[in-house]
């Protein structure tokens, strides 16, 4: 923002923080000045790892995360708020750890600032049963909710963003990115998000979608087209009633080996009619009607599914 006032932070939450990729990206999107970002998030993790004579697995990040290309515009500090859940208390200590590593704020006149919270997102805050992995395991993706009757279980405290808005942001305050990476729980913790993103206090949403969870052995988390499940189409048309416009940032399974993606297919409007194939894991991303420049920038990335709006 110009003017001669103070420039209010963009205020991401990074929901399933995990390793702290993501925070990392926007750190170094918005406030590169600060030195917080991909690389050196790894070389903190890796010198972690070595204080606690231990190695942590997928310590790039799932995807190679540490090797993407880094901001050039360096001399950059707009403010930035990021706040990060993390059910597992192995994975919340390693990130508080790397935290100090990385010594966020320190270096860019507190212009980049990092809020870590141990707790975990969904439809209605309490304490809740998560795997046992969550205990001692850093980054463990089995770190998930599980029925109370699970044998060694831990309990974690779990809330709502709408709770957690209320609790922790000026009241109206804009959410400029809300992300959800929730093992499969997405649509519960979306559902939490309700009155924020009714009173389009969220500019972006994104979140993961995997309908193949449904075949893992035991199956686990929410999506899937079998009853009980939820589909993909339930929560993008629930988002579109809320002025949302969801688009999928993925690969589709057509069958051949190498696919020639665009950045992002549009699902709303009946673009998208059926839930789509994908290849594994997959992200959705939406922006707000009610921000006009933000819906349009996703729209202008997008493609326009099948010649006949109909996935094929």
């Amino acid at each position: 923002g110009g003017g001669g006032g103070e420039q209010k932070p963009l205020i991401v939450l990074d929901i399933g923080c995990n390793k702290g990729y993501t925070s990392a990206d926007f750190f170094d999107m918005v406030c590169p000045a600060g030195g917080a970002n991909a690389k050196t998030l790894h070389n903190a993790i890796n010198a972690v790892a070595r204080d606690h004579k231990t190695k942590y697995k997928r310590a790039c990040g799932a995807c190679g995360d540490c090797t993407r290309e880094l901001n050039k515009n360096t001399h950059v500090k707009n403010p930035i708020d990021v706040h990060c859940f993390e059910p597992s208390p192995a994975t919340y200590q390693m990130l508080l750890d790397v935290k100090e590593k990385l010594d966020i704020g320190a270096k860019s006149d507190e212009r980049a600032k990092w809020f870590i919270h141990n707790k975990g997102l969904h439809n209605a805050s309490g304490i809740l049963a998560w795997h046992r992995a969550c205990q001692d395991s850093v980054g463990d993706e089995l770190c998930t909710i599980v029925p109370e009757s699970t044998p060694d279980a831990i309990k974690v405290e779990v809330t709502t963003v709408d709770e957690f808005a209320k609790a922790s942001l000026a009241a109206g305050q804009t959410i400029h990115m809300l992300k959800v990476d929730a093992e499969g729980l997405d649509p519960a913790v979306l559902r939490g998000a309700t009155e924020t993103l009714r009173e389009h206090r969220a500019v972006y949403v994104m979140f993961e979608f995997n309908p193949g969870l449904r075949d893992k052995k035991p199956p686990y988390g929410m999506w899937g087209v079998a009853k009980g499940l939820t589909k993909l189409l339930e929560v993008t048309d629930w988002l579109d009633k809320l002025s949302y416009d969801c688009y999928l940032d993925s690969r589709v399974d057509d069958g051949k080996k190498k696919v020639d993606a665009p950045a992002l297919y549009r699902i709303n409007g009946g673009c998208v009619r059926r839930d789509p194939k994908i290849l594994g894991w997959s992200n959705v991303v939406c922006a707000s009607r009610a921000f006009p420049e933000a819906a349009q920038a996703l729209f202008d990335l997008s493609k326009l599914v099948g010649r006949t709006g109909v996935w094929e």
